[in-house]
This record gives structure tokens, sequence and C-alpha cells, in this order.
């Protein structure tokens, strides 16, 4: 069981605040309303939680339905701190009618990481039933490296839920997912292969390099192509650094912008020469970026022509 008040309440916004957006737009139904945190439970929460300690499967099912109105973040307290003893029941509830229901099962499995319920969240994952996106989420917190190829495979999906969730997932599992995630590389586009780089991106390992710098260099979708760039910031090394500087100069504004943000993150000094050329760039966003990246090469401050043509000095966001 992993303690902390910063993970409950992680735990807490992933399963119930998407849950009310989802619910209260595509899925037609009602928002969930829960408790303010710090909120008693109700009399009768408290008798179920006494009973549930006692590790009776059906007991600690029936804590599901008070997540709709007590406070869910005790709850996932006391869930959690039944470790094994809830596998088995969280699991049946995944065959719940309720989506709701099931959303709430699979989010607990992840939380005390239950690697037994790897094959049932996988299967959900799979299916094509709403809210699958929180078997994601489930499997990004068990982190079991089999989970990767069907994580991969959900970047695909026709949810952009599931497709987020899946992202953040395999950037969980770590480096693990490196190897897969450039495996698949080639044969993707749109929006799976922009989830790939920002996988790619969070990963932060150089082993992603060359693919990444391919995908900068052959990539005809600009939004795409600087989501390679700015990959790049992160699993870059020097080898990087001219392909980058030849973006930076003639790539589209937003991959010109990206390849200035990596160059600075990535304190490119040889690049010093391009950047000072992009500081009088045509687009005012180009020529900010620019400053900033500069201001990080150099360690002195560096001003650019605003959108009102006026000199500044660019917030430094790099520290």
């Amino acid at each position: 069981m992993r303690a902390g008040s910063q993970l409950i309440r992680s735990m807490t916004l992933t399963l119930f605040c998407l849950a009310a957006i989802s619910c209260g737009t595509a899925g037609g139904g009602k928002a969930i309303h829960t408790a303010m945190p710090g909120t008693p439970l109700s009399p009768a929460a408290e008798r179920a939680v006494e009973e549930a300690k006692g590790g009776d499967p059906g007991k600690i099912r029936a804590l599901l339905a008070y997540f709709a109105t007590e406070d869910n973040e005790r709850l996932i307290r006391i869930v959690s701190a039944l470790e094994g003893k809830a596998v088995v029941p969280m699991m049946a509830a995944l065959d719940d009618p309720d989506p709701a229901i099931v959303e709430l099962a699979a989010g607990l499995l992840g939380e005390i990481r239950a690697e037994e319920a790897v094959p049932r969240l996988t299967a959900l994952l799979k299916s094509d039933r709403p809210r699958r996106y929180i078997a994601a989420w489930a499997l990004g917190e068990i982190r079991n490296p089999a989970s990767i190829p069907v994580l991969v495979s959900a970047l695909s999906d026709s949810s952009e839920s599931v497709v987020k969730a899946s992202t953040r997932a395999l950037i969980n599992i770590g480096r693990k997912s490196t190897a897969p995630i450039v495996d698949a590389l080639p044969s993707s586009s749109g929006r799976p292969r922009k989830a790939m780089l920002r996988a790619l991106e969070d990963i932060e390992d150089t082993r992603a390099e060359d693919a990444l710098l391919t995908v900068l260099d052959s990539e005809k979708t600009p939004v795409i192509q600087a989501a390679a760039a700015r990959a790049l910031s992160k699993c870059g090394t020097a080898k990087c650094y001219v392909a980058l500087e030849r973006w930076l100069l003639d790539g589209e504004t937003g991959v010109r912008v990206e390849c200035a943000w990596s160059l600075g993150i990535l304190i490119a000094k040889p690049a010093e020469g391009a950047l000072r050329k992009t500081l009088e760039d045509a687009d005012p966003n180009v020529r900010e970026w620019s400053a900033r990246a500069l201001e990080n090469i150099t360690g002195e401050r560096v001003l650019y022509r605003d959108a009102r043509g006026k000199k500044v000095l660019p917030y430094n966001l790099y520290r």
C-alpha cells in the first residue's frame, strides 16, 4: 500500500472529476457528486466500513455504493488498507452493469497495484465498454511490462480519454515502454503518433533519439513534427542539434517554436548563431522562444521584439 495525501488526491481526481465530466457530457448521465474531503462519513457508511474490515468480499464490494455521496479520499484510503482482501471483490465488480461501479473498481485495483487483475483490466481496455479509460489508468499504476503492448495499441483508440490515459500509463511504466513505442512509430500517424511522441518526451530516454529525428525529418504534418522537436528536449543529445537548428530556420511556425524550446533545454551552444537569426523572425512567438533559449544557453538576459515591436525581456520559463 502506498501512503500520502497527494497520491490519494490524484486518485480521487482521476476517478471522480473525469467521471463527472464524462457522465455530464457524452455519457448522458448525472455528474457524480461527492462530499468535500474531510467530511465525516455518514453513520451508514461508518457501519459499512466496520463490516468490510472483516474481509468479507460482499461487504467490501458494498463500499462502492458509498463513493457517490461520501468522502472519497477517506474511502479510497480504507479500501487501499484492505490490500489483498479487496482484490477479489473489486475484480468481481468489473462485471457490474453500472459503468460508475466498474470505473471505481478498476481504479481501486490500480491503486492497490493488483497484479492479479491485469488480465481483467486488459480485457476491459480492449472492450467497447464506457469509461474503459480507467483500465489504462489502472494498468499504468500496476506497471506490469506485459501491459505495454495493449497500452501502445490503445493509443489508436477512438476515445480521446482512452488515448490520454494510455499515454500516461506508458509514461508511468517508464523506460521499459521505450522500445515498443519506438517500434510502433514508423507505422503510426495522426493522433496515435502524437501520443507516442508525448509519451517518449515524458519517459526521457535517449534511446528514442534516432526515432525522433526520423519523425522530425520525415513528418509532413507540422503539429506532429513539432511534437517530435519538443520530445528531443528530453530525449536528445548533441547529436540532434543539427536537425533542430535546420528546422528552427526552415520549419513551420509551431515547429520553429519547439525547436527553439528544445535547443534551450539542451543548452545547445552551437545553435546560438541560428537562434540569433530567429530572434528577428517574422513571428513574435518564435522571437520570444529564441530569446528564452539564448538566455538558457548564454546565462544572460536577451531582449526580443514583441508583437507591437517593443524590445522586452521574456519571462524565463526554464527556471
